[in-house]
């Protein structure tokens, strides 16, 4: 299930009208040259405690537990 959700958001990255308009901005293409959009995804099994960081102008979702930290390693070490 995991896979197939990892498929079809990339996919559906390279499909989304938005990102394409980004892609073909003449502005945005002269400020960053090699612009991309890149994802990257970590999975884990185990336990996690999920949480929400931030101030009343953005909140960042934070996951704590010993098996997330290992798997965001993996993930990073892998780019």
């Amino acid at each position: 299930m995991s896979i197939m959700s990892f498929c079809k958001i990339h996919a559906y990255i390279n499909i989304d009208p938005v990102v394409l308009k980004y892609r073909s901005n003449e502005k945005l293409c002269e400020r960053m040259a090699n612009y991309s959009v890149k994802i990257g995804f970590g999975m884990h099994y185990g336990w996690a405690i999920q949480g929400a960081l931030g101030s009343a102008f953005k909140i960042d979702a934070s996951y704590l537990s010993p098996h997330v930290n290992i798997t965001m390693q993996l993930e990073g070490t892998t780019k």
